[in-house]
């Protein structure tokens, strides 16, 4: 059941990215830039993968501990960033008289993944720019990463903190502390005197009963 939300949430990206391929040209292709109109829907759904993909799931799934959510944002941004891995070192295969036909199909396939992953966020680049829009793809694993283990360490130390303090041993350890902080304070070769309880050594004797008053007095007078 848990690995159902990795499954989840990498097809989600990935139908959306689909979603923006199928029913518009591609603004970001690899190695150059297809100016276009954006529609409005275009760009608030943008908008909401942006937020949904940078703040909601990251956060949702470090604070509830859902680490397949994290897994699944995770191989979704790299697969997105491995086009711009790969692709450079084929540059020279792809552009010789040598090339094969394995070799142009997966630049083929390496480059439409590349459009797909940077479609969604196309229609930002008119505030957030070109150069930057096309590096968020790359962006997602880092980000999901860096926020699900930062959560668990914040996590872990307030815990043992929270511990600490409701620990019984350290009010013992503190007040001993006190005590010898007292005697320390005192000066250099002073010596602390040991309180001595007052009741040490009381005798509590019992009230007399009236029987015993009487014997007294019935006793002879010398």
């Amino acid at each position: 059941m848990r690995r159902d939300y990795f499954t989840f949430v990498f097809l989600l990206c990935i139908c959306v990215s689909l979603f923006y391929v199928c029913f518009a040209p591609l603004y970001f292709v690899y190695g150059k830039i297809v100016p276009r109109d954006f529609s409005i829907i275009e760009t608030v759904g943008s908008w909401i993968f942006l937020v949904m993909v940078f703040l909601v799931l990251p956060v949702y799934a470090a604070v509830k501990k859902k680490f397949w959510l994290t897994a699944g944002l995770s191989v979704y941004g790299i697969v997105a960033a491995f086009p711009v891995w790969v692709l450079p070192s084929l540059a020279d295969k792809l552009a010789g008289e040598d090339a094969n036909i394995v070799t142009v199909a997966w630049g083929f396939l390496l480059k439409s993944i590349y459009g797909m992953a940077e479609a969604p966020f196309a229609p930002i680049s008119r505030v957030l720019g070109d150069s930057l829009t096309e590096k968020l793809p790359r962006r997602i694993m880092p980000v999901a990463v860096i926020l699900y283990v930062g959560i668990q360490v914040f996590r872990f130390y307030r815990n043992a903190y929270r511990q600490e303090q409701m620990d019984p041993v350290k009010a013992i350890d503190k007040t001993s502390i006190e005590n010898s902080g007292t005697a320390a304070g005192a000066g250099p070769g002073t010596v602390r005197k040991a309180a001595i309880p007052e009741v040490l050594g009381t005798v509590i004797s019992a009230p007399e009963s009236p029987n015993q008053n009487q014997k007294k007095d019935d006793r002879p007078n010398k």
